[in-house]
């Protein structure tokens, strides 16, 4: 069975500054980077407050508003 990869659309690795490849561990909810060994925890919405460079969308609330219409 092949492993389901969720990226993070338009994200920039931190470490080798690669952009689109950052994935997401829906297991354990860290984040990492599939072209170096770049490997953190996914920021919480509390610490994102404070970041105006970062625009983070949830895929479930993204699905939900588009089943609204």
């Amino acid at each position: 069975m092949k492993r389901f990869v969720q990226f993070i659309a338009g994200a920039i690795c931190p470490s080798c500054k690669e952009k689109d490849t950052i994935a997401l561990n829906t297991n354990n909810d860290e984040i990492y980077c599939v072209k170096c060994d770049f490997k953190d925890k996914r920021p919480s919405e509390e610490g994102l407050k404070n970041t105006k460079e970062i625009n983070v969308v949830n895929l479930h609330d993204f699905k939900k508003s588009k089943n609204k219409n």
